[in-house]
């Protein structure tokens, strides 16, 4: 199953899971995910699960939007999505996570970095024992 995951600044990131064929997207309370958000048109863009013999695609399309769609900071007429995408409409980021929900562990974890749309997932590095110290505790 696929989803686009709603980033906010908060870490609290919301789960949108694509099982429509369509996807409309927009400021209008009867679009599939309405966002309250002067920027974003009231029909401003959709997402289309196209499905071929051998495997599933997944399209975004912008509506005619005023302020346009965005796909990792690029502005988008129709954009074949990939996993780990981020888009943007308006004022709202997304990602794009075409994987099983099991694997959503680490996206829960992203975070806004000070430059505009760019996110980190903060995986804490590990920290390297010396060999000397490895010998201490086995003594």
């Amino acid at each position: 199953m696929a989803y686009i995951i709603q980033l906010t600044e908060k870490g609290t990131n919301l789960k949108l899971p694509l099982e429509k064929q369509q996807t409309r997207i927009g400021r209008d309370p009867g679009n599939d995910i309405s966002l309250d958000d002067e920027l974003v048109s009231k029909e401003h863009a959709l997402i289309e699960i196209v499905v071929n013999e051998d495997n599933v695609e997944f399209y975004l399309q912008d509506l005619g939007s005023t302020n346009h769609t965005f796909v990792n900071d690029a502005p988008v007429d129709l954009h074949r999505l990939q996993d780990g995408d981020f888009i943007r409409i308006g004022m709202n980021d997304f990602r794009f996570v075409s994987q099983a929900p099991d694997s959503l562990d680490e996206t829960a974890q992203l975070y806004k970095s000070w430059i505009p749309g760019v996110f980190y997932t903060g995986k804490k590095k590990k920290k390297k024992v010396s060999s000397k110290k490895k010998a201490a505790k086995k003594k």
